[in-house]
Protein backbone atom coordinates (compact mmCIF):
# COMPACT_ATOMS: atom_id res chain seq x y z
CA UNK A 1 0.00 0.00 0.00
CA UNK A 2 3.07 2.29 0.73
CA UNK A 3 4.71 1.83 -2.02
CA UNK A 4 1.58 2.04 -4.59
CA UNK A 5 1.27 5.82 -2.94
CA UNK A 6 4.71 6.49 -3.97
CA UNK A 7 4.34 5.76 -6.96
CA UNK A 8 1.13 7.95 -7.44
CA UNK A 9 2.30 10.70 -10.55
CA UNK A 10 1.33 13.46 -7.86
CA UNK A 11 3.69 12.45 -5.65
CA UNK A 12 6.46 11.80 -7.90
CA UNK A 13 5.65 15.34 -9.13
CA UNK A 14 6.01 17.15 -5.53
CA UNK A 15 9.24 15.18 -4.86
CA UNK A 16 10.71 16.08 -8.42
CA UNK A 17 9.95 19.93 -7.82
CA UNK A 18 11.49 20.03 -4.64
CA UNK A 19 14.50 18.08 -5.56
CA UNK A 20 14.55 20.84 -8.59
CA UNK A 21 14.48 23.78 -6.25
CA UNK A 22 16.86 22.64 -3.79
CA UNK A 23 19.38 22.26 -7.07
CA UNK A 24 18.50 25.81 -8.10
CA UNK A 25 18.98 27.16 -4.89
CA UNK A 26 22.23 25.32 -4.36
CA UNK A 27 23.57 26.64 -7.46
CA UNK A 28 22.68 30.49 -6.72
CA UNK A 29 24.00 30.69 -3.34
CA UNK A 30 27.45 28.45 -4.29
CA UNK A 31 30.51 31.09 -4.38
CA UNK A 32 30.87 32.28 -8.15
CA UNK A 33 27.17 32.53 -8.11
CA UNK A 34 25.01 35.38 -9.06
CA UNK A 35 24.05 36.17 -5.15
CA UNK A 36 27.26 36.22 -3.62
CA UNK A 37 30.19 38.09 -3.18
CA UNK A 38 33.61 37.49 -2.99
CA UNK A 39 37.09 39.01 -1.68
CA UNK A 40 40.46 37.87 -2.99
CA UNK A 41 43.63 39.34 -2.59
CA UNK A 42 43.42 42.89 -2.51
CA UNK A 43 40.59 43.22 -4.81
CA UNK A 44 36.89 43.02 -3.17
CA UNK A 45 34.43 41.72 -6.22
CA UNK A 46 30.38 42.10 -5.15
CA UNK A 47 28.14 40.69 -7.38
CA UNK A 48 24.22 41.13 -7.61
CA UNK A 49 22.15 40.54 -10.31
CA UNK A 50 19.05 38.95 -11.83
CA UNK A 51 18.48 37.44 -14.90
CA UNK A 52 20.98 38.17 -17.32
CA UNK A 53 22.24 41.14 -16.12
CA UNK A 54 26.09 42.32 -16.00
CA UNK A 55 27.28 41.35 -12.45
CA UNK A 56 28.64 44.70 -10.51
CA UNK A 57 32.14 44.86 -10.08
CA UNK A 58 33.62 46.74 -7.64
CA UNK A 59 37.51 47.41 -7.75
CA UNK A 60 39.81 47.48 -4.13
CA UNK A 61 43.37 49.04 -5.31
CA UNK A 62 45.90 49.30 -3.17
CA UNK A 63 49.66 50.42 -3.48
CA UNK A 64 50.54 47.01 -1.81
CA UNK A 65 48.28 44.84 -3.98
CA UNK A 66 50.66 43.91 -6.52
CA UNK A 67 47.75 42.03 -8.69
CA UNK A 68 45.76 45.79 -8.75
CA UNK A 69 44.61 46.23 -11.98
CA UNK A 70 45.00 50.22 -11.58
CA UNK A 71 49.02 50.64 -12.04
CA UNK A 72 50.50 52.82 -9.50
CA UNK A 73 50.27 56.45 -10.27
CA UNK A 74 50.95 59.36 -7.69
CA UNK A 75 51.17 63.22 -8.13
CA UNK A 76 54.28 63.36 -9.70
CA UNK A 77 53.15 62.09 -12.69
CA UNK A 78 50.15 64.46 -13.28
CA UNK A 79 51.26 67.60 -14.76
CA UNK A 80 49.51 71.02 -15.21
CA UNK A 81 46.88 70.28 -12.01
CA UNK A 82 48.80 72.37 -9.85
CA UNK A 83 46.12 74.07 -8.15
CA UNK A 84 43.56 70.64 -8.31
CA UNK A 85 46.85 68.93 -6.66
CA UNK A 86 46.99 71.52 -3.68
CA UNK A 87 43.44 70.71 -2.87
CA UNK A 88 44.08 67.03 -2.69
CA UNK A 89 47.21 67.08 -0.72
CA UNK A 90 44.94 68.52 2.06
CA UNK A 91 43.12 64.75 1.84
CA UNK A 92 46.43 63.11 1.67
CA UNK A 93 47.51 64.77 5.09
CA UNK A 94 44.83 63.81 6.96
CA UNK A 95 44.58 60.49 5.75
CA UNK A 96 48.47 60.06 7.04
CA UNK A 97 47.72 62.35 10.02
CA UNK A 98 44.34 62.66 11.15
CA UNK A 99 45.58 63.53 15.01
CA UNK A 100 46.48 66.49 13.79
CA UNK A 101 42.98 67.68 12.33
CA UNK A 102 41.21 66.71 15.08
CA UNK A 103 42.95 67.94 17.56
CA UNK A 104 41.76 71.04 16.36
CA UNK A 105 38.28 69.78 15.77
CA UNK A 106 38.64 69.57 11.90
CA UNK A 107 37.29 66.83 9.88
CA UNK A 108 38.40 65.08 7.21
CA UNK A 109 35.69 66.38 3.89
CA UNK A 110 32.91 64.43 3.21
CA UNK A 111 33.20 64.05 -0.25
CA UNK A 112 35.28 66.04 -3.35
CA UNK A 113 33.99 66.55 -6.72
CA UNK A 114 35.96 66.44 -9.17
CA UNK A 115 34.29 68.88 -12.36
CA UNK A 116 35.73 69.70 -16.11
CA UNK A 117 35.50 68.61 -19.84
CA UNK A 118 36.73 65.30 -21.03
CA UNK A 119 40.10 64.45 -21.45
CA UNK A 120 41.72 67.14 -18.64
CA UNK A 121 42.86 64.30 -15.73
CA UNK A 122 39.92 64.05 -13.24
CA UNK A 123 40.09 60.67 -13.41
CA UNK A 124 43.92 60.61 -13.52
CA UNK A 125 44.13 62.83 -10.43
CA UNK A 126 41.58 59.90 -8.80
CA UNK A 127 43.99 57.25 -9.31
CA UNK A 128 46.64 59.87 -8.19
CA UNK A 129 45.32 60.18 -4.88
CA UNK A 130 44.79 56.30 -4.55
CA UNK A 131 48.61 56.04 -4.92
CA UNK A 132 49.44 58.69 -2.80
CA UNK A 133 47.52 57.74 0.55
CA UNK A 134 47.99 53.55 0.44
CA UNK A 135 44.31 53.63 2.08
CA UNK A 136 41.98 51.18 0.38
CA UNK A 137 40.75 53.17 -2.60
CA UNK A 138 37.34 51.43 -4.20
CA UNK A 139 36.32 52.54 -8.01
CA UNK A 140 33.77 52.18 -9.66
CA UNK A 141 31.50 53.20 -12.61
CA UNK A 142 28.25 55.32 -11.92
CA UNK A 143 26.38 53.44 -14.62
CA UNK A 144 26.94 50.22 -12.93
CA UNK A 145 24.53 51.39 -10.33
CA UNK A 146 21.68 51.36 -12.54
CA UNK A 147 19.60 48.83 -13.63
CA UNK A 148 15.89 47.79 -15.03
CA UNK A 149 15.12 46.04 -12.01
CA UNK A 150 13.33 48.42 -9.01
CA UNK A 151 15.76 48.39 -5.81
CA UNK A 152 18.78 46.73 -7.66
CA UNK A 153 20.52 50.05 -7.58
CA UNK A 154 19.79 51.29 -4.17
CA UNK A 155 21.25 47.49 -2.77
CA UNK A 156 24.44 47.68 -4.64
CA UNK A 157 24.93 51.28 -3.23
CA UNK A 158 24.63 49.79 0.03
CA UNK A 159 26.98 47.11 -0.75
CA UNK A 160 29.43 49.39 -2.08
CA UNK A 161 29.72 51.49 1.40
CA UNK A 162 29.43 48.33 3.23
CA UNK A 163 32.55 47.18 1.91
CA UNK A 164 34.43 50.86 2.16
CA UNK A 165 33.05 51.13 5.89
CA UNK A 166 34.40 47.59 6.95
CA UNK A 167 37.86 48.65 5.70
CA UNK A 168 38.35 52.55 6.91
CA UNK A 169 39.45 54.83 6.78
CA UNK A 170 38.82 54.27 2.97
CA UNK A 171 38.03 56.21 0.05
CA UNK A 172 35.27 55.76 -2.67
CA UNK A 173 35.82 57.09 -6.11
CA UNK A 174 32.62 57.22 -8.45
CA UNK A 175 33.24 58.14 -12.42
CA UNK A 176 30.66 59.78 -14.50
CA UNK A 177 28.19 61.08 -11.25
CA UNK A 178 25.75 62.20 -12.87
CA UNK A 179 24.66 58.89 -14.35
CA UNK A 180 22.77 58.45 -10.59
CA UNK A 181 23.50 62.01 -9.10
CA UNK A 182 21.07 63.57 -12.01
CA UNK A 183 17.89 66.11 -10.52
CA UNK A 184 15.12 63.95 -9.55
CA UNK A 185 12.19 63.57 -11.43
CA UNK A 186 8.93 65.82 -10.07
CA UNK A 187 7.15 62.26 -9.95
CA UNK A 188 6.00 62.08 -5.86
CA UNK A 189 5.21 58.58 -6.00
CA UNK A 190 8.81 57.37 -5.94
CA UNK A 191 8.55 54.33 -8.57
CA UNK A 192 11.61 55.53 -10.44
CA UNK A 193 14.51 53.29 -9.78
CA UNK A 194 17.09 56.17 -10.94
CA UNK A 195 15.47 58.03 -7.76
CA UNK A 196 15.70 54.80 -5.19
CA UNK A 197 19.12 54.75 -6.37
CA UNK A 198 19.95 58.51 -5.16
CA UNK A 199 17.72 58.64 -2.45
CA UNK A 200 20.02 55.59 -0.94
CA UNK A 201 23.50 57.18 -2.19
CA UNK A 202 22.35 60.13 0.02
CA UNK A 203 21.16 58.20 3.23
CA UNK A 204 24.68 56.32 2.66
CA UNK A 205 26.58 59.83 2.66
CA UNK A 206 25.21 61.61 5.71
CA UNK A 207 22.47 59.38 7.60
CA UNK A 208 21.71 58.69 10.38
CA UNK A 209 25.14 56.35 11.14
CA UNK A 210 26.89 58.29 8.30
CA UNK A 211 29.48 56.97 6.26
CA UNK A 212 32.08 57.09 9.06
CA UNK A 213 35.48 57.10 7.81
CA UNK A 214 35.11 56.65 4.34
CA UNK A 215 35.09 59.84 1.93
CA UNK A 216 34.22 59.74 -1.45
CA UNK A 217 35.32 61.51 -4.52
CA UNK A 218 33.07 61.81 -7.42
CA UNK A 219 33.91 62.86 -11.58
CA UNK A 220 31.80 64.54 -14.14
CA UNK A 221 31.40 66.18 -16.99
CA UNK A 222 28.23 67.39 -16.54
CA UNK A 223 27.91 69.06 -12.74
CA UNK A 224 24.78 71.45 -14.02
CA UNK A 225 23.16 67.82 -14.18
CA UNK A 226 23.76 66.82 -10.20
CA UNK A 227 21.00 67.06 -7.94
CA UNK A 228 21.47 70.09 -5.06
CA UNK A 229 20.88 67.45 -2.72
CA UNK A 230 23.82 65.95 -3.08
CA UNK A 231 26.03 69.14 -3.74
CA UNK A 232 25.19 70.68 -0.31
CA UNK A 233 28.16 70.15 2.46
CA UNK A 234 28.17 67.61 4.42
CA UNK A 235 28.12 65.16 1.49
CA UNK A 236 30.07 67.02 -1.40
CA UNK A 237 31.94 69.80 0.62
CA UNK A 238 34.73 70.37 -1.75
CA UNK A 239 34.43 71.22 -5.51
CA UNK A 240 37.46 71.39 -7.66
CA UNK A 241 36.90 72.09 -11.39
CA UNK A 242 39.82 70.11 -13.63
CA UNK A 243 40.26 72.92 -16.29
CA UNK A 244 42.38 72.40 -19.92
CA UNK A 245 45.97 73.97 -18.92
CA UNK A 246 47.20 77.37 -19.65
CA UNK A 247 50.56 77.97 -21.65
CA UNK A 248 52.81 76.45 -18.94
CA UNK A 249 50.62 73.98 -17.44
CA UNK A 250 50.62 72.18 -21.57
CA UNK A 251 54.44 72.34 -21.93
CA UNK A 252 54.62 70.67 -18.49
CA UNK A 253 52.41 68.20 -19.65
CA UNK A 254 54.45 67.57 -22.95
CA UNK A 255 57.56 67.19 -21.53
CA UNK A 256 56.51 65.00 -18.98
CA UNK A 257 55.36 62.82 -21.45
CA UNK A 258 58.46 63.05 -23.62
CA UNK A 259 60.58 62.55 -20.60
CA UNK A 260 60.66 58.96 -20.54
CA UNK A 261 60.57 58.27 -24.30
CA UNK A 262 63.94 59.02 -26.63
CA UNK A 263 63.01 62.86 -28.22
CA UNK A 264 65.74 64.73 -29.65
CA UNK A 265 66.74 67.87 -27.50
CA UNK A 266 66.08 70.15 -30.66
CA UNK A 267 61.93 69.96 -29.92
CA UNK A 268 61.37 72.77 -28.65
CA UNK A 269 58.31 71.78 -25.72
CA UNK A 270 57.55 75.59 -25.08
CA UNK A 271 56.78 76.64 -29.15
CA UNK A 272 55.01 73.39 -29.20
CA UNK A 273 52.68 75.02 -26.03
CA UNK A 274 52.26 78.05 -27.57
CA UNK A 275 50.35 76.57 -30.27
CA UNK A 276 48.33 74.35 -28.99
CA UNK A 277 46.14 76.58 -27.09
CA UNK A 278 43.10 75.38 -25.73
CA UNK A 279 43.98 71.45 -25.91
CA UNK A 280 43.19 68.84 -23.09
CA UNK A 281 45.87 66.88 -21.65
CA UNK A 282 44.60 64.07 -23.13
CA UNK A 283 45.42 65.56 -26.72
CA UNK A 284 48.71 66.87 -26.02
CA UNK A 285 49.44 63.21 -24.38
CA UNK A 286 48.12 61.98 -28.03
CA UNK A 287 50.37 64.91 -30.03
CA UNK A 288 53.81 62.82 -28.29
CA UNK A 289 52.49 59.21 -28.97
CA UNK A 290 51.96 60.47 -32.16
CA UNK A 291 55.39 61.86 -32.73
CA UNK A 292 56.58 58.55 -31.54
CA UNK A 293 54.28 56.42 -33.88
CA UNK A 294 55.37 59.20 -36.94
CA UNK A 295 59.85 58.61 -35.59
CA UNK A 296 58.79 54.98 -35.52
CA UNK A 297 57.40 54.69 -39.35
CA UNK A 298 60.55 56.37 -40.37
CA UNK A 299 62.96 54.35 -38.83
CA UNK A 300 64.54 56.65 -36.55
CA UNK A 301 66.62 56.85 -33.25
CA UNK A 302 64.98 59.94 -31.62
CA UNK A 303 61.84 61.92 -32.03
CA UNK A 304 62.68 64.88 -34.27
CA UNK A 305 61.21 68.36 -34.08
CA UNK A 306 59.33 67.68 -37.66
CA UNK A 307 57.99 64.57 -36.15
CA UNK A 308 55.96 66.60 -33.34
CA UNK A 309 55.35 69.39 -35.83
CA UNK A 310 53.36 66.92 -37.60
CA UNK A 311 51.76 64.83 -34.64
CA UNK A 312 50.35 68.05 -33.72
CA UNK A 313 48.78 68.78 -37.24
CA UNK A 314 47.09 65.48 -36.93
CA UNK A 315 45.99 65.84 -33.13
CA UNK A 316 44.90 69.51 -34.58
CA UNK A 317 43.02 68.24 -37.70
CA UNK A 318 40.51 66.32 -35.84
CA UNK A 319 40.17 68.68 -32.95
CA UNK A 320 37.13 71.06 -33.54
CA UNK A 321 38.32 74.64 -34.75
CA UNK A 322 36.31 75.98 -31.84
CA UNK A 323 38.64 74.48 -28.94
CA UNK A 324 41.82 75.82 -30.96
CA UNK A 325 42.38 79.60 -30.31
CA UNK A 326 43.72 81.31 -33.19
CA UNK A 327 46.33 84.80 -32.60
CA UNK A 328 43.32 86.65 -33.29
CA UNK A 329 40.92 84.71 -31.14
CA UNK A 330 43.70 84.82 -28.14
CA UNK A 331 43.60 88.48 -28.62
CA UNK A 332 40.22 89.35 -28.90
CA UNK A 333 39.26 86.64 -25.70
CA UNK A 334 42.32 88.70 -23.87
CA UNK A 335 40.52 92.24 -24.38
CA UNK A 336 37.21 90.29 -23.45
CA UNK A 337 38.33 88.75 -19.88
CA UNK A 338 40.40 91.95 -19.26
CA UNK A 339 37.23 93.79 -19.12
CA UNK A 340 35.78 91.59 -16.73
CA UNK A 341 38.53 91.50 -14.66
CA UNK A 342 39.54 95.23 -14.09
CA UNK A 343 36.32 95.88 -13.38
CA UNK A 344 35.87 93.23 -10.45
CA UNK A 345 39.17 94.94 -9.12
CA UNK A 346 37.76 98.23 -9.59
CA UNK A 347 33.90 97.72 -8.46
CA UNK A 348 32.89 97.48 -4.98
CA UNK A 349 30.54 94.50 -4.04
CA UNK A 350 32.42 92.08 -6.36
CA UNK A 351 35.69 89.92 -6.32
CA UNK A 352 37.64 88.62 -8.87
CA UNK A 353 38.27 84.46 -9.19
CA UNK A 354 41.09 83.03 -7.95
CA UNK A 355 42.58 83.21 -11.70
CA UNK A 356 41.21 84.52 -15.12
CA UNK A 357 42.54 82.79 -17.94
CA UNK A 358 41.06 82.96 -21.25
CA UNK A 359 41.67 78.92 -22.09
CA UNK A 360 38.24 77.73 -20.45
CA UNK A 361 35.72 80.17 -18.47
CA UNK A 362 32.46 78.86 -17.16
CA UNK A 363 29.62 78.47 -15.00
CA UNK A 364 29.27 75.45 -14.34
CA UNK A 365 26.73 75.47 -11.43
CA UNK A 366 24.63 77.84 -13.48
CA UNK A 367 27.00 80.65 -11.65
CA UNK A 368 29.05 83.37 -13.56
CA UNK A 369 32.63 83.35 -12.31
CA UNK A 370 31.73 87.10 -12.03
CA UNK A 371 29.42 87.22 -9.00
CA UNK A 372 29.31 88.82 -6.15
CA UNK A 373 32.02 89.02 -3.18
CA UNK A 374 30.95 86.12 -1.02
CA UNK A 375 27.20 84.13 -0.57
CA UNK A 376 25.64 86.77 0.78
CA UNK A 377 21.46 86.68 0.77
CA UNK A 378 21.47 90.27 1.45
CA UNK A 379 22.53 92.80 -1.20
CA UNK A 380 21.70 96.68 -2.54
CA UNK A 381 21.08 97.90 -5.29
CA UNK A 382 24.50 98.97 -5.66
CA UNK A 383 25.66 96.01 -5.31
CA UNK A 384 23.59 94.24 -7.84
CA UNK A 385 24.61 97.18 -10.31
CA UNK A 386 28.32 96.59 -9.80
CA UNK A 387 27.94 93.16 -10.70
CA UNK A 388 25.93 94.22 -13.78
CA UNK A 389 28.62 96.09 -15.19
CA UNK A 390 31.26 93.48 -14.23
CA UNK A 391 29.15 91.18 -16.44
CA UNK A 392 29.25 93.53 -19.19
CA UNK A 393 32.57 94.52 -19.17
CA UNK A 394 33.45 92.18 -21.41
CA UNK A 395 31.65 93.39 -24.04
CA UNK A 396 32.23 96.80 -23.24
CA UNK A 397 35.59 95.67 -23.77
CA UNK A 398 35.29 94.38 -27.11
CA UNK A 399 33.56 97.73 -28.07
CA UNK A 400 36.12 99.60 -26.84
CA UNK A 401 38.97 98.08 -28.67
CA UNK A 402 37.87 96.73 -31.32
CA UNK A 403 34.54 98.72 -31.99
CA UNK A 404 32.36 95.79 -32.36
CA UNK A 405 30.65 93.12 -30.00
CA UNK A 406 31.64 89.04 -30.51
CA UNK A 407 30.03 85.68 -30.13
CA UNK A 408 32.06 85.45 -26.69
CA UNK A 409 29.72 88.12 -24.55
CA UNK A 410 26.50 85.05 -24.87
CA UNK A 411 27.01 83.60 -21.53
CA UNK A 412 26.86 87.08 -19.87
CA UNK A 413 24.22 88.52 -21.97
CA UNK A 414 22.48 85.62 -20.63
CA UNK A 415 23.39 86.26 -16.86
CA UNK A 416 23.20 89.71 -16.64
CA UNK A 417 19.54 89.46 -18.24
CA UNK A 418 18.49 87.17 -15.96
CA UNK A 419 19.80 89.81 -12.97
CA UNK A 420 18.19 92.34 -14.46
CA UNK A 421 15.30 91.13 -15.05
CA UNK A 422 15.15 89.51 -11.08
CA UNK A 423 15.58 93.29 -10.28
CA UNK A 424 12.97 94.66 -12.35
CA UNK A 425 10.36 91.89 -11.61
CA UNK A 426 11.16 90.51 -8.54
CA UNK A 427 12.86 92.75 -6.28
CA UNK A 428 11.46 95.89 -7.39
CA UNK A 429 14.13 97.99 -7.83
CA UNK A 430 13.37 100.34 -10.44
CA UNK A 431 9.64 101.23 -8.85
CA UNK A 432 7.02 98.53 -10.29
CA UNK A 433 5.72 96.97 -7.20
CA UNK A 434 2.85 95.29 -9.48
CA UNK A 435 5.04 93.07 -10.87
CA UNK A 436 6.85 91.54 -7.37
CA UNK A 437 5.56 87.79 -6.80
CA UNK A 438 4.74 86.88 -9.90
CA UNK A 439 4.80 83.12 -11.12
CA UNK A 440 4.43 83.46 -14.68
CA UNK A 441 7.95 84.15 -16.44
CA UNK A 442 7.76 80.65 -18.01
CA UNK A 443 4.99 82.04 -20.08
CA UNK A 444 6.07 85.25 -21.45
CA UNK A 445 7.93 83.98 -24.30
CA UNK A 446 9.85 85.63 -26.85
CA UNK A 447 8.40 89.27 -25.72
CA UNK A 448 10.17 91.61 -23.39
CA UNK A 449 7.08 91.24 -20.71
CA UNK A 450 5.70 94.39 -18.57
CA UNK A 451 9.01 95.14 -17.52
CA UNK A 452 11.41 94.59 -20.55
CA UNK A 453 11.56 98.26 -21.19
CA UNK A 454 13.28 98.55 -17.54
CA UNK A 455 15.38 95.63 -18.02
CA UNK A 456 16.89 97.11 -21.14
CA UNK A 457 17.40 100.23 -20.09
CA UNK A 458 19.31 98.76 -16.34
CA UNK A 459 21.59 96.43 -19.49
CA UNK A 460 21.88 100.08 -21.50
CA UNK A 461 23.15 101.82 -18.48
CA UNK A 462 25.14 99.08 -16.96
CA UNK A 463 27.07 98.90 -20.45
CA UNK A 464 27.46 102.07 -20.79
CA UNK A 465 29.13 102.78 -17.05
CA UNK A 466 31.26 99.77 -18.20
CA UNK A 467 32.50 101.51 -21.32
CA UNK A 468 33.68 104.59 -19.41
CA UNK A 469 35.24 103.26 -16.79
CA UNK A 470 37.45 101.11 -18.82
CA UNK A 471 37.88 104.20 -21.16
CA UNK A 472 39.79 106.28 -17.65
CA UNK A 473 41.54 102.91 -17.24
CA UNK A 474 42.68 102.15 -20.69
CA UNK A 475 46.22 101.54 -19.67
CA UNK A 476 45.24 99.09 -17.25
CA UNK A 477 42.87 97.37 -19.78
CA UNK A 478 45.92 96.98 -22.15
CA UNK A 479 48.32 95.82 -19.58
CA UNK A 480 45.69 93.20 -18.45
CA UNK A 481 45.29 92.10 -21.81
CA UNK A 482 48.65 91.40 -23.57
CA UNK A 483 49.65 89.42 -20.03
CA UNK A 484 46.72 87.24 -20.56
CA UNK A 485 47.68 86.82 -24.54
CA UNK A 486 51.25 86.00 -23.53
CA UNK A 487 50.27 83.57 -20.05
CA UNK A 488 47.06 83.16 -20.90
CA UNK A 489 46.13 82.90 -17.36
CA UNK A 490 46.60 85.15 -14.19
CA UNK A 491 46.04 84.81 -10.30
CA UNK A 492 44.19 87.34 -8.49
CA UNK A 493 47.31 88.63 -6.95
CA UNK A 494 48.65 89.60 -10.27
CA UNK A 495 45.75 91.09 -11.40
CA UNK A 496 46.07 93.40 -8.38
CA UNK A 497 49.40 94.38 -9.09
CA UNK A 498 48.85 95.47 -12.03
CA UNK A 499 46.12 97.74 -11.38
CA UNK A 500 48.29 99.06 -8.69
CA UNK A 501 51.16 99.24 -10.34
CA UNK A 502 48.94 101.78 -13.36
CA UNK A 503 47.49 103.85 -10.52
CA UNK A 504 43.49 102.67 -10.74
CA UNK A 505 41.35 103.26 -7.43
CA UNK A 506 38.23 101.67 -6.32
CA UNK A 507 35.29 103.16 -7.90
CA UNK A 508 32.05 102.99 -6.37
CA UNK A 509 28.89 103.11 -7.77
CA UNK A 510 25.81 105.28 -7.15
CA UNK A 511 21.89 103.67 -6.84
Amino acid sequence: MRTSILMRPEVIAFSLLIIGTAIVTLRMTRPGGRLSGRRKGGRAVAAAGGGGETPFKVEQVNRSDPKARMESVTFADVAGLEEAISELREVVDYLRDPHRFERLGATMPRGVLLYGMPGCGKTLLARALAGETGVPFYFVSATSFVEKFVGLGAARVRQLFEAAKSSAPSIIFIDELDAIGRHRSADTTGEREFDHTLNQLLVELDGFAGASGVMIIGATNRPELIDSALLRPGRFDRRIQVDRPDRGGREKILRLHADSRPVSRRVDWGEVAAHTAGLTAAELANIVNEGCLLAARRHRDRVAPEDIDEAVSRVLAGTRSARLMSDEEKELVGVHEAGHALLSVLLRGVQPPSRVSIVNRGAAFGRSPWSTADDREVLTKRELMAQLIVLMGGRAAEMQVFGQPSTRAEDDLEHAAGLARRMVERLAMTGRFELAGRKDEGARGNDEGEGGKEVRELLEKAEQAARTILGDNGADLRTIAETLVLKETLTSAELHDIVRGGGGGTVEMSS
